[in-house]
Order: C-alpha cells, then sequence, then structure tokens
C-alpha cells in the first residue's frame, strides 16, 4: 500500500473518545488499537485512552460514549499545536 494511503486513513480516523487526530508517525507506530465492529467497521483508539479503557477492551464490554465536541475541539487544537491560529 502506498504511503499516501496511510496518510489518507490517519485523517480519517480520530480516536473516538478523546478526538486526537491519528498521523502518519502513528500508524508506523504501535500506540493506537484497532476496535473491529460486528458490521465491519474499524475505529482507532489513541494510546492514552486506550490503556484508560483496556479493561473493557480486552473482556469486549460496551465502550463509554465518544467524548463531546467541546473536548473534541479543544483536542484537535492541542494537537494542532501553539502556532496554529485560532479558529
Amino acid at each position: 500500500m502506498p504511503a499516501s494511503a496511510y496518510i489518507d486513513i490517519a485523517k480519517q480516523s480520530p480516536c473516538p473518545f478523546c478526538a486526537r487526530p491519528r498521523t502518519a508517525a502513528d500508524i508506523r507506530g504501535l500506540g493506537w488499537s484497532s476496535r473491529h465492529t460486528p458490521d465491519g467497521r474499524v475505529s482507532w483508539i489513541c494510546g492514552p485512552c486506550t490503556r484508560s479503557h483496556l479493561e473493557l477492551i480486552e473482556t469486549l464490554l460496551p465502550l463509554p460514549a465518544a467524548a463531546p465536541a467541546v473536548v473534541q475541539a479543544a483536542a484537535v487544537r492541542a494537537a494542532a499545536g501553539p502556532n496554529a491560529s485560532a479558529a
């Protein structure tokens, strides 16, 4: 698979709990975990959220709802870095 495909996947797969964007560097590393649903969808969970919800993930129990939009927006701004312009 070409490197550009990995980058596209990264942009489309933020963590469902904290909305941390998944970068190309994250894809090459082992910090994120995948969650597969019965209907074939795959979601990617960042390292901190994986560690936080590890017991639920390992026992296949339902995970909590995704983070509220306010939390997700703050995570996206934080990931953009201090030099990003405020929206």
